[in-house]
């Protein structure tokens, strides 16, 4: 959800005040630092490192980890019958030739068969543009909620495309049934193809607003095309499948959070139809150890 601002100056919460108005360079004076380390008590190693707040620090293999949450993240391409283009989200990989997107993505088995999902369509360390793999979605395996319920779509993808990617290559993200990955007040991020763009990060400056019934809202920035996007948490865990923003409910283009379906619902459905007998919803069980 991209935020509006009506001024570029960077604020703190203390009337007219800027940061740099705030933040005077003198209280860094050599002289002023000197004094205030002679006043620590002997022994006191942390006097200069302090929390403030709640902790941001992190094990450095959180970079990493989350570069390796990212490979299973994919644009999804979807055509009209004669191929043209016909719009563009983002999906994520949950099991070996399985994907997750929105419902309002990816409608039918029609329109599964017509989609394409592409992997590392984003910008390498040089900010050239890495070599993007292209997979076809299939009618396989399809199992779906309205987009006016829990607005999902799993999606079978071919294993191996004509160039002989492997889409194993890319791993997937494990879903786990269990309520409570996230609770209220907890920072996501969002791994996402923005506009149908380059892969992109929304990273932690986010917070759960809130969390009712079956579904999440949130403060992260998305736009047009970050529709099926994984909401994850500190340990990459999928806790939601982005799919709407909430608009405010008396300005108009003015939104006031984003909304995510929880994965536990989604799991919840699969298992429910699978137990009243829907053969694709069994078969879907199966692959995600639900059963």
């Amino acid at each position: 959800m991209a935020k509006s601002r009506d001024d570029s100056r960077d604020y703190f919460d203390d009337g007219d005040r800027t940061l740099r108005d705030i933040y005077d360079d003198s209280w860094d004076d050599p002289k002023r630092l000197h004094v205030r380390r002679s006043l620590i008590p002997e022994g006191d190693d942390t006097a200069f490192e302090r929390i403030m707040g709640v902790s941001d620090i992190f094990p450095i293999n959180y970079l990493s980890r989350g570069v390796k949450a990212a490979r299973a993240v994919c644009k999804v391409k979807t055509h009209h019958a004669a191929g043209i283009p016909m719009g563009a989200g983002s999906g994520f990989l949950v099991g070996p030739n399985l994907l997750l997107t929105n419902n309002h993505v990816i409608r039918s088995k029609k329109s599964a068969s017509l989609a394409t999902a592409v992997f590392h369509y984003q910008m390498e360390e040089d900010f050239s543009l890495g070599k993007s793999v292209e997979f076809a979605a299939t009618d396989e395996l399809f199992f779906t909620s309205p987009s006016n319920k829990l607005d999902f779509s799993f999606v079978s993808v071919e294993a191996g495309n004509k160039e002989q990617a492997a889409l194993a290559d890319y791993g997937y993200l494990k879903l786990l049934p269990q309520s409570g990955k996230a609770v209220k007040g907890e920072s996501v991020s969002i791994i996402h193809h923005p506009n149908g763009g380059l892969k992109s990060l929304s990273l932690r400056n986010s917070n759960i607003i809130s969390t009712h019934d079956h579904f999440i809202t949130y403060s992260s920035d998305t736009l047009p095309g970050s529709s099926g996007a994984p909401v994850l948490n500190d340990q990459w865990l999928p806790v939601a499948l982005h799919h709407r923003s909430i608009p405010h409910p008396s300005h108009r283009n003015k939104w006031i959070a984003n909304r995510g379906i929880r994965i536990s619902a989604i799991l919840e459905n699969v298992k429910l139809f699978a137990e009243k007998g829907s053969r694709e919803a069994r078969k879907l069980a199966e692959l995600l150890e639900l059963c």
